[in-house]
């Protein structure tokens, strides 16, 4: 897949909860086609659907990306938990009208997507059931507030995450003003974090000009305003979810790379071993780029086809 539109011109989109938080989102690939809500990466923003834009349009998948509370241009919520983003989801869903729609979460969107889960297989009645079709995650984090999937990430990413589980004074000194505002007018700054770790494939994916210009805007997205989501997100990562993972019982597809070096492949493996109906897909030396980049044609045929046939 090539990525040629241009991020930033999509168009901006606001959702008002009944706080009268406003939640930003953007919508790609076909406006007519399948609705797929999509949960961003960390850091990152709504703009990295522009990944699979042109797999969504030729596929007929209408992708609806919605910024984080704190991310891009979507208000903080100092408040939030990973189980409360379902009600994000609902909120831009019913501003839609839309009746049935799947979910699709990428990296550090994939916890997001799991506390939609979640709140499906309860036994009493959310208003998310009977609207949501099918559900797929792709290189998902796992979780890292436990010290066996902790352990298991690069050195790099451990040390920050460390940081992520420290007094909110001492995130504030390493996260705070300078290093946001040094990344947000520099992102590209993260350019060879992003090549650590990586396998070939991730390493092909990256040199593409198109491919790297996107993710750097997706960090200056984050990385606004004080980073005030992507702190948010370092916190909540690193303690605990609040998701019984064993009572998640509704169909779930995973993809990812054997290669991948910035969410192991060990994650993957734990959440297949942890949820009763997970369907894992192992992509023989792909990496965390590589697989949602070049794969994205084949990963939205599968989710259009899971959502045709069913509802959870």
């Amino acid at each position: 897949m090539t990525t040629t539109a241009t991020p930033g011109l999509e168009q901006l989109e606001i959702a008002t909860t009944a706080s009268g938080r406003r939640i930003a989102f953007s919508q790609f690939g076909r406006p007519a086609g399948v609705p797929v809500i999509y949960a961003h990466g960390f850091p990152s923003s709504r703009r990295e659907a522009w990944l699979v834009h042109e797999a969504a349009q030729e596929i007929g998948v209408r992708l609806i990306s919605i910024d984080r509370p704190g991310y891009g241009d979507s208000e903080p919520d100092d408040a939030r938990q990973i189980i409360d983003w379902p009600d994000d989801v609902l909120c831009v869903a019913n501003q839609l009208k839309l009746k049935r729609f799947s979910l699709l979460g990428v990296s550090g969107g994939g916890p997001y997507v799991l506390a939609c889960a979640w709140r499906l297989a309860q036994p009493e009645p959310h208003p998310l059931k009977g609207r949501v079709s099918a559900l797929t995650l792709v290189c998902p984090l796992g979780p890292i507030y436990r010290d066996e999937q902790l352990e298991q990430m690069p050195w790099a990413a451990r040390i920050n995450l460390r940081m992520g589980q420290q007094a909110d004074w001492l995130n504030d000194l390493v996260f705070g003003g300078p290093t946001t505002a040094l990344l947000a007018r520099w992102p590209g700054l993260v350019e060879q974090a992003r090549s650590l770790a990586a396998p070939a494939a991730d390493r092909e994916v990256l040199s593409r000009p198109a491919i790297t210009e996107l993710l750097n805007r997706t960090i200056a997205d984050a990385m606004a305003n004080g980073a005030p989501g992507a702190r948010r997100d370092l916190y909540l990562y690193t303690h605990d979810w609040g998701l019984p993972f064993q009572q998640i019982d509704v169909p779930i597809h995973l993809w990812h790379g054997r290669a991948d070096g910035t969410v192991p492949i060990e994650h993957a493996r734990w959440y297949a071993d942890q949820l009763p109906d997970l369907m894992l897909t192992e992509l023989f030396d792909e990496g965390h780029y590589s697989v949602p980049v070049l794969y994205s044609r084949q990963i939205l045929i599968e989710l259009v086809s899971a959502t045709q046939f069913g509802t959870l």
